[in-house]
């Protein structure tokens, strides 16, 4: 038996820091200049929202640390934008799933403190493996001297969705996927989610292999909003899609099923924007991920992604405004070249909780 567990805090715990990440020359973008630059700038002004909340740290590949430094050197945020240099030129933005996913670990004895799991990101089933993003986990934790916590399994941080009390929302294609986890079952994947989570109950929702290059991650479909509370991405679409299912097939398992506490849920869908007003499809024929339910949540705060769809957008406002209470304050930021890449606010994301320990290596 181990002398220690690990258990994931919800994105509503108190947080220390929020990693980001500026797209590298060499890396996935490398054959469309354009889309790189439109992608680092949203980057930066998701970096710039939620430093009004917290503080923040911005990887950059060394080729463009410069670059990066002439950039925040005329940025004033109330929280303090850190840049952190990464050798190699291979940077990509998507911090969610190839960041550490960063946890308690409470020993039998002894003080807990946060540590961060490496999931051994392998580029999405291998569609899109750049060498700086397959090692960052293991090079931010060294660099940062935190603890790396290893596992026999591969996913990314956008496929897991925990209410902090022990329920995992994850989808089957994003995980049970031989372009991930080969040979292992069912059993085998969820007994290290339940290891290296905290995880009591998991609640599995079918999703697609191969619709997009995730293989259709859980935090663009369906967010906990608070233990026993869903908010769900309705599609919008002219001609439904198989996107159409997979949206409802989670609202018909969710709806029918219970928290690891018992508890039924409480669902309340955001309609996606009107796809009409966007032309143009996303990076490799993939659709482009306008979901409103991809927000991130900051110390008393949400960096809510906007599309340019007035009506969508404010709806989706007023809705996360209703559901968080005004103890939170909504900090829109408008994206187009993001979700073309296939993700948004919260996949370029990822959240350090504040450690229960005095002292942190974070400081």
């Amino acid at each position: 038996m181990p002398d220690f567990s690990l258990r994931r805090f919800a994105e509503w715990h108190p947080q220390r820091k929020t990693i980001l990440g500026w797209p590298g020359l060499e890396g996935t973008y490398k054959e469309y200049p354009e889309r790189l630059a439109r992608a680092t700038q949203e980057v930066s002004s998701i970096a710039q929202a939620v430093a009004h909340f917290q503080s923040v740290i911005l990887a950059v590949g060394s080729e463009r640390y410069e670059e990066a430094e002439l950039y925040f050197n005329e940025i004033n945020t109330p929280f303090k934008i850190t840049l952190h240099k990464i050798e190699g030129d291979s940077m990509d933005v998507w911090l969610r799933d190839f960041a550490p996913t960063f946890v308690l670990k409470e020993p039998t004895k002894g003080e807990a403190s946060i540590v961060g799991v490496d999931w051994n990101f392998n580029g999405w089933g291998n569609k899109h493996p750049t060498p700086t993003a397959i090692t960052f986990a293991k090079t931010f934790l060294k660099d940062f001297h935190i603890e790396r916590i290893e596992t026999s399994i591969v996913t990314e941080g956008g496929s897991l969705e925990t209410d902090g009390e022990g329920t995992l929302l994850i989808t089957e294609s994003s995980i049970f996927n031989d372009n991930r986890n080969p040979g292992k079952s069912r059993e085998d994947i969820e007994t290290e989610l339940k290891r290296c989570l905290g995880i009591e109950k998991i609640l599995w929702i079918p999703g697609r292999k191969g619709l997009d290059s995730t293989d259709c991650h859980i935090d663009a479909l369906v967010r906990f909003v608070r233990p026993g509370a869903l908010i769900i991405s309705k599609a919008n679409e002219v001609e439904p899609t198989e996107w159409t299912t997979v949206y409802e097939e989670a609202l018909e398992i969710l709806s029918n099923a219970t928290d690891a506490k018992g508890r039924p849920f409480e669902i309340i869908e955001v309609e996606e924007p009107d796809e009409d007003l966007f032309p143009g499809g996303g990076f490799e024929d993939d659709r482009a991920v306008r979901s409103y339910v991809n927000y991130l949540l900051v110390n008393g705060g949400i960096i809510l992604p906007q599309f340019g769809d007035p009506a969508h957008d404010a709806a989706a406002i007023r809705v996360t405004q209703l559901l968080f209470g005004e103890e939170r304050r909504i900090y829109p930021v408008l994206i187009d070249e993001l979700p073309r890449l296939g993700g948004g606010v919260h996949c370029v994301t990822q959240e350090i909780p504040v450690s229960p320990s005095a002292e942190s290596t974070m400081n």
